[in-house]
């Protein structure tokens, strides 16, 4: 099962397929059930224990803390909380504009 969860108008809430819709990302990572991850073109399908991010707005966060995050939250409302404390702590503030999805396959066991 996919779960989503998204920063948009200033709130964290559950994401949906349509956060997507009219957006333009500025970025997309692909992040496999390893933390390898890979720049995409955008939401690519995603089997067991990988995820996504993306991104529209300026989000001052390194690829590799996508990835030490990614590998260490258990749910993408855990992983998309983490990006955040590391822009804000950076930036130390959020432009309303700034749009963020993160999503993860769960691995069924």
């Amino acid at each position: 099962m996919l779960d989503r969860y998204c920063f948009q108008s200033g709130r964290l809430q559950p994401g949906h397929e349509e956060d997507t819709a009219g957006r333009v990302p500025a970025a997309v990572f692909h992040l496999s059930a390893d933390g390898a991850l890979r720049a995409a073109a955008g939401a690519p399908p995603l089997q067991a224990g990988e995820g996504y991010v993306m991104y529209a707005g300026d989000f001052y966060v390194e690829p590799l803390e996508i990835q030490i995050e990614f590998i260490k939250a258990e749910s993408a409302q855990r992983w998309l909380e983490a990006l955040l404390l590391r822009h804000t702590d950076r930036v130390r503030q959020i432009e309303e504009k700034l749009w963020v999805l993160a999503a993860m396959e769960e691995v069924k066991l």
